[in-house]
């Protein structure tokens, strides 16, 4: 394929087509608060994973053991018994205290999973209703059901911890449309060459929200009110509140919509989707091509890659805290700042990585699906070769575990300049919907790795979390072997926009021009292209080259 650069400053009969700055502009302020919208998502699903280690009664629930917990070997009862000699809470040292919970190791593990069975539920209803009207107001209402679950959940666990597993499957409900939501709104606020920036800026988010989360969970624990641990929610909970209100009264849906936005950004973002193809028809629901999408091979490689990488992910963000305490011995505290470091690393590739693609795609060095699939192999074999090491680490190598799981972490994150942000690649107008069902189907390993670890690391040895790691890594590596056979970077045939224009709606100023304005002579804001410009268009093999220069450009209708 021959590669060739956007010629951004194609021009027309009204001047010529430019670029806007991103700094200081509209899309990167929608960005900065998606940011702290998912700062806030995954504070609240953290924090459970850090309180529950203060709300179980851990010395009851090895009482209650069928004596599982001297399983093991000779070296690591030895070890075992180094490690409890030299931690703190055996000095006395910030010691932790058992929790008012006796909760045995399977339900702590259906507590920490009940979250995504709601998680899975609200993927594609998400991803649907952002499509159709917008996802500012999704984002709203799921990320506030979420919050009212999150603040309720001291009383629920005081009364029943059934109930709280209800409270956790509303948590998840809430939370499982945000990322389809947002997806359907940067479908139509991102240009194609900053699709990976600014992805990479809001959902750095959610990382970052693990890197605070953790940490000020772990003190909340220690030193908060009411517990110390209901605090944690409390906090939270409160903080999503204001973030929900910015964004009500900052955002948009579209750049069309925004009261803010400048000209000359509006036509930037509406005339570089237009050229690439993309559209904002609304989504009917009797004409989405559900058997298309089934049936996509680039699709499968989305849901392969998603569930893949979220088995490793959800591996660490429910078990980490657990695996400090149980190999490493660490105490509460210092368990929620070492928890947090992995994070931070995560949070800093997710907002590095996306420029090195963008780079490479606008430079012509590399076309999408290349760049796509380089990265995202990257993000999860990587990952996996980490976890293989750090299976063989005991509680005397401290300082290696946690750089190996800080190693691990932070290289998965280049798969969000991977499979992450291609639904926009194959298929912008669905991007939501893809989204859905990809995050959706993936949401089913947030049940079922937290409760494999569970069940396989009753013993609380070193041994039986090996055997976690090795499952994770053998994950992470189908996903990454999968994708690379299935993927694309090209727009489906089916997510092509067939809509056709009517007279009423524009007027032909030169058939061979193909330059379309409204009735009223003005420029048009969001410019349409004709049957034949659209024939034409689809003939562009890569989304990352929706403008050629002259010499490449093919007959197509040309954005006013």
């Amino acid at each position: 394929m021959t590669k060739v650069k956007y010629d951004i400053e194609k021009a027309n009969e009204d001047g010529p087509f430019k670029a806007t700055p991103l700094w200081c502009s509209a899309r990167l302020g929608l960005a900065l608060i998606g940011f702290f919208m998912f700062f806030h998502l995954y504070a609240q699903r953290i924090g459970m994973s850090v309180a529950i280690v203060c709300m179980v009664n851990h010395t009851a629930v090895l009482d209650m053991s069928d004596g599982d917990v001297s399983v093991g070997n000779a070296t690591s009862s030895v070890v075992a018994s180094q490690c409890l000699g030299n931690s703190p809470s055996e000095n006395g040292t910030n010691k932790l205290k058992d929790g008012p919970f006796a909760w045995p190791k399977d339900i702590q593990g259906h507590i920490l999973g009940a979250f995504f069975y709601g998680y899975l539920v609200s993927q594609v209803p998400g991803g649907l209703l952002a499509e159709r009207y917008g996802g500012k107001w999704v984002l709203i209402g799921s990320l506030g059901l979420s919050t009212l679950a999150t603040m309720l959940t001291p009383v629920a666990a005081r009364a029943s911890y059934i109930l709280l597993i209800f409270l956790r499957v509303l948590c998840g409900i809430g939370s499982g449309a945000l990322y389809p939501a947002m997806h359907a709104m940067l479908g139509q606020w991102a240009p194609p060459l900053e699709r990976s920036k600014l992805c990479g800026i809001t959902y750095a988010g959610s990382m970052m929200g693990n890197v605070i989360a953790l940490p000020v969970s772990g003190i909340l624990c220690q030193y908060g009110f009411d517990e110390g641990w209901a605090s944690v929610f409390y906090v939270f909970g409160i903080t999503t509140t204001v973030c929900i209100v910015i964004w009500t009264l900052t955002t948009s849906n579209t750049p069309a919509t925004h009261p803010r936005i400048s000209k000359g950004e509006r036509d930037y973002i509406i005339r570089s989707l237009r050229a690439e193809g993309t559209t904002d028809v609304k989504t009917n629901l009797c004409q989405m091509p559900w058997l298309k999408f089934m049936t996509s091979g680039p699709v499968w490689a989305l849901i392969i890659a998603n569930f893949c990488t979220d088995w490793g992910l959800y591996t660490y963000l429910t078990n980490i805290p657990t695996f400090y305490r149980e190999v490493l011995n660490f105490d509460i505290q210092s368990n929620g700042i070492y928890s947090a470091l992995p994070f931070l690393g995560l949070w800093a590739i997710m907002n590095i990585s996306p420029m090195i693609a963008d780079k490479l795609r606008a430079s012509g060095t590399m076309s999408t699906i290349h760049v796509r699939k380089l990265f995202n192999t990257i993000g999860l074999i990587g990952p996996a070769a980490f976890l293989i090491g750090l299976s063989f680490i005991d509680c005397t190598q401290t300082v290696l575990a946690v750089v190996i799981l800080v190693l691990a972490v932070t290289v998965s994150g280049f798969v969000f300049s991977g499979y992450f942000v291609n639904h926009m690649d194959i298929a912008p107008r669905y991007a939501g919907t893809l989204m859905g069902i990809a995050n959706g189907l993936s949401a089913s390993a947030g049940f079922i790795a937290p409760y494999v670890a569970s069940v396989v690391t009753k013993p609380q040895t070193r041994e039986s979390w090996q055997i976690v790691f090795f499952i994770a890594a053998g994950v992470y590596t189908f996903g990454a072997i999968m994708y690379c056979i299935l993927a694309s970077g090209e727009i489906q045939p089916w997510a092509n926009d067939s809509s056709e224009m009517t007279a009423d709606e524009v007027d032909v100023k030169s058939s061979s021009s193909n330059i379309y304005r409204p009735k009223n002579g003005n420029v048009a804001l969001e410019p349409m292209l004709s049957k034949q410009g659209q024939e034409s268009d689809s003939k562009l093999k890569d989304p990352a080259e929706p403008m050629l220069s002259e010499s490449h450009r093919p007959n197509s209708a040309e954005a006013v």
